[in-house]
């Protein structure tokens, strides 16, 4: 620092009582320097400093007003409090009025706000009236924490998973597998972790189907357990980790324990493993229950426990041989059914449009205009939309929004895991008296994500998924009828809370006619990538894994002949070293591929850009409606040789600005 501002730093150590000052941005600077350090109660720069200067004008205020009612004159007369009580109004000894300062505030923060009143510099008298106002504060907010705590206690006792909490405890002390079937609603994936981990398994991990779900229930164990998030309770997804050596309970993805399970096998770092939303069949899903049916025979000590909703829970019971099931039933209230298909006549135009055209949001509309001619503004029920994807949820979304900007009667705010965390988390927020929330999302709604205050649910019936072309060699992302369980996921999410409506965009003769179950994703998708990862953990043959339930065999040939093809594989079926070298990368076998030669022929830069690029979500914006200045603008930056080398023109347009 420069002798001038020495100079004045000095100046501000030295400060006398009759120049202190509350307000002056130096006093409180130097108070900060002396009680708000980066290991205090309190830490430098956080958030809790300004909490507290908030909390000290307000005691300040309070004081300020008591003063200008002086007692009577007579009453002058009788001992004069200490200098911190007289200006704070705060007590210098024991008060019942304020037992909570010596049944809360523990020693060691006593003893170290004690300590600093030597320092030189600042008047003692001043130090002993902020002591006094720190300790109240660290007082009130301790108090808050409590009162937080209660009601976060009644609220888990009142779920019905906590019912089952000790017959839990024993089914998994007395077997090394156990499958929870759990209805929505009922607790299972945000209470399950903190049991097991109140009964000494001190390092679990719990496997989500997406990225969103593991963020929310990271933060929601986080918040109950009131651990600072990221530190206790935290959770791993792909680019982004909140885990550190204090973890005790992380969430993380099906694909990112596979990893781990590619480094190391027996996963010596975690006591239990809970597996969640395992009826979902997603492809990572399934293989990933393979994998530990073969592990855990090497770690005896290791725990699984298996968390599904009520769907085909015999198929993983008998997969584990026959592990013990515990059934608990959801906090579901009676939900009545309404069967709304969409009229042929609008049904026929809209399949005239062709697939270029959007989504015809009337028939979405009419429920919300139902909704509000028949239940009024302060009955408290909000409504959640499902629908197959995000190019749906943004053509609705335009319409309801314009309707709710008419009626004043509606927050519409879409759902789906493109969405930033910060735009997820508006859903939770409760809305303001009169107003309904209308959330628009895809099926991650169905049992990833809960949200509190549903009471309507409009299903369209649809969903899409991936499926695979063997003849063409393509994925495509198709659109498709959900099952009948999907269906009834759907609407149990209106009975959570209270007496709940489904409406359904299609008819009971559409409903009986849907397949049971979902498609399992292994049964439609490519498995290359599959086949390469279990060829690299040296699980032998894939023709003879133990899957849950098997993939078609031609699948399998295709993705082996395909990774030949590619030269991951040689023709006995092993791995190759560039074979070794792409199931070590977190891309598709093409990408990582395209990343292992580029780096060869000295191209890495723009190699690991595309492929960078490829891997995550296409940073076109799609507006509601197309703006052909927008399709003007992009045009130079196109490439004749098609997406990837027009997204590395978009990344090196975007560095030059």
């Amino acid at each position: 620092p420069s002798e001038k501002e020495s100079g004045s730093r000095r100046r501000e150590r030295d400060l006398s009582p009759s120049q202190w000052d509350w307000d002056c941005p130096a006093t409180r600077r130097r108070l900060e320097e002396l009680y708000f350090r980066e290991q205090d109660y309190i830490a430098a720069g956080s958030e809790d400093v300004c909490n507290f200067w908030a909390f000290f004008e307000r005691l300040r205020r309070f004081q300020s007003r008591r003063t200008e009612r002086e007692p009577t004159p007579s009453r002058r007369h009788q001992a004069e409090p200490s200098a911190a009580a007289r200006r704070l109004d705060l007590p210098r000894r024991y008060d019942p009025r304020y037992r909570i300062n010596l049944s809360v505030l523990s020693a060691d923060v006593e003893g170290t706000i004690r300590g600093r009143r030597g320092n030189a510099g600042v008047p003692q008298e001043r130090l002993s009236e902020f002591r006094a106002a720190l300790l109240h504060y660290l007082d009130f907010t301790q108090k808050q924490s409590f009162a937080k705590l209660a009601k976060l206690q009644r609220e888990r006792a009142a779920l019905p998973i906590s019912q089952y909490r000790d017959r839990l405890l024993r089914a998994v002390a007395q077997n090394q597998v156990v499958v929870i079937a759990g209805d929505t609603g009922c607790g299972k994936s945000t209470q399950v972790p903190q049991f097991l981990l109140a009964a000494g398994y001190s390092h679990v991990a719990c496997t989500q189907p997406r990225r969103i779900a593991c963020i929310s229930l990271a933060k929601r164990v986080g918040f109950e357990s009131l651990h600072q998030y990221g530190n206790q309770v935290g959770y791993q997804i792909r680019f982004e980790s909140t885990r550190s050596p204090a973890t005790k309970i992380v969430f993380l993805t099906e694909g990112l324990l596979l990893r781990q399970v590619q480094r190391e096998p027996t996963l010596p770092g975690y006591h239990i493993l809970i597996a969640d939303e395992v009826h979902e069949r997603h492809l990572h899903s399934d293989f990933l229950l393979g994998v530990l049916r073969r592990l855990l025979p090497a770690r005896p000590d290791l725990k699984l426990v298996l968390m599904s909703a009520t769907i085909n829970i015999s198929l993983f019971s008998g997969y584990f041989g026959g592990a013990p099931v515990l059934q608990v039933p959801g906090r579901i209230f009676p939900i009545s059914v309404i069967y709304q298909p969409i009229p042929k006549e609008e049904a026929s135009a809209v399949g005239k449009l062709g697939k270029s055209e959007r989504l015809d949001p009337l028939p979405y509309l009419r429920v919300l205009q139902a909704i509000d001619h028949k239940y009024p503004p302060e009955e408290r029920g909000d409504l959640l939309v499902f629908l197959s994807g995000v190019a749906e949820i943004g053509a609705v979304l335009e319409a309801a929004q314009a309707y709710a900007a008419r009626t004043q009667r509606w927050i519409v705010l879409p759902l789906h895991s493109t969405l930033s965390v910060a735009e997820q988390d508006k859903v939770f927020d409760v809305p303001p008296p009169g107003v309904r929330k209308c959330i628009l999302s895809t099926n991650i709604a169905e049992t990833s994500v809960t949200i509190d205050g549903v009471r309507f649910v409009l299903d369209s019936g649809k969903v899409k998924e991936m499926s695979y072309d063997p003849q063409g060699k393509l994925q495509r992302l198709q659109e498709f009828w959900i099952s009948r369980a999907s269906a009834e996921q759907r609407k149990g999410r209106a009975g959570r809370t209270g007496p709940g409506v489904c409406y359904r965009l299609y008819a009971e003769s559409d409903y009986d006619a849907f397949s049971p179950y979902p498609v399992p994703e292994i049964q439609r998708v490519a498995l290359d990538a599959l086949v390469l990862q279990l060829k690299s953990m040296g699980l032998g043959d894939p023709r003879t894994f133990p899957f849950l339930e098997p993939p078609p065999a031609s699948s399998l040939e295709t993705a082996v002949r395909y990774l030949r093809d590619q030269g991951a594989l040689d023709e006995a079926e092993d791995l190759t070293p560039i074979g070794n070298l792409l199931a070590q990368l977190p891309v598709d076998v093409v990408v990582g591929k395209m990343l292992v030669l580029g780096t060869l022929f000295g191209l890495a830069e723009p190699t690991l850009t595309v492929a960078a690029a490829l891997s995550v979500q296409s940073p076109f914006l799609r507006p509601v409606h197309p703006n052909p200045d927008c399709a003007t603008a992009r045009r130079p930056l196109e490439s004749p040789h098609g997406d990837p080398l027009t997204l590395l023109n978009i990344f090196n347009e975007w560095v030059q600005v």
